[in-house]
């Protein structure tokens, strides 16, 4: 893994005037860390998470991704991370074949099938190779997901509530994942209320504690 930072000072959200979702969020990460979100349910874990993916845009504060001490344009922010969430959509009129392919090819990278066949039987879905995801159940598509987000070797894994549909052994599978992820010096930022992955992180913020005024 290339030597990475990301570094986030001043954030500040508001959807509605006066509504304030969290602010003054300042956050300094680098390999191997794994960072915890928690916060009541609505609190505003997903909308910090996708703001630090560059996914969207906070109100206020700034954000800096370097690797190889080299800054990142925010548009090349996605060569470098994969995100993982419940309300990320797949492309469902497509069987996970054809959906890895375009994905890699969006990434501009060189499709492989070897390492699709590999994560399909991780993940015990590789009978399903050819099957449209459309009848997939909502396991069998977080699970997909994890595959894509696999794709790549990520610098910084996001994930949104990571074990969320899965059973026993897919969150078995997805612990795995996390362990790697930071055992080879990759990072985490793990959106969630779940004790076991708390456990996981090194440092965790509370959003509770970047809210002023009123809230709801």
């Amino acid at each position: 893994m290339e030597d990475f930072e990301l570094k986030a000072n001043g954030l500040s959200k508001n959807f509605v005037k006066n509504v304030n979702i969290f602010s003054d969020f300042n956050i300094n990460f680098k390999n191997g860390d794994v960072i915890g979100l928690i916060g009541d349910n609505g609190s505003g874990k997903s909308t910090l998470l996708k703001i630090l993916a560059g996914v969207l845009s906070s109100g206020k504060g700034n954000i800096e991704l370097k690797v190889g001490g080299n800054i990142i344009d925010r548009s090349k922010w996605n060569k470098h991370y994969s995100f993982v969430a419940p309300y990320v959509n797949l492309y469902e009129e497509f069987n996970p074949y054809e959906h890895y392919k375009v994905v890699a090819a969006l990434r501009n990278i060189v499709f492989d099938e070897a390492k699709l066949d590999k994560d399909l039987k991780l993940f015990k879905l590789l009978k399903h190779k050819y099957s449209q995801i459309k009848g997939f159940s909502s396991g069998m598509k977080q699970r997909f997901k994890f595959i894509l987000a696999s794709q790549i070797n990520p610098l910084i894994l996001f994930l949104d509530e990571p074990t969320s549909n899965l059973d026993e052994d897919g969150i078995r599978k997805v612990n795995d994942l996390i362990t790697n992820q930071y055992q080879s010096k990759g990072a985490l930022v793990i959106a969630t209320n779940e004790e076991r992955e708390r456990a996981l992180c090194n440092q965790t913020f509370n959003i509770m504690d970047y809210k002023i005024g009123e809230q709801y």
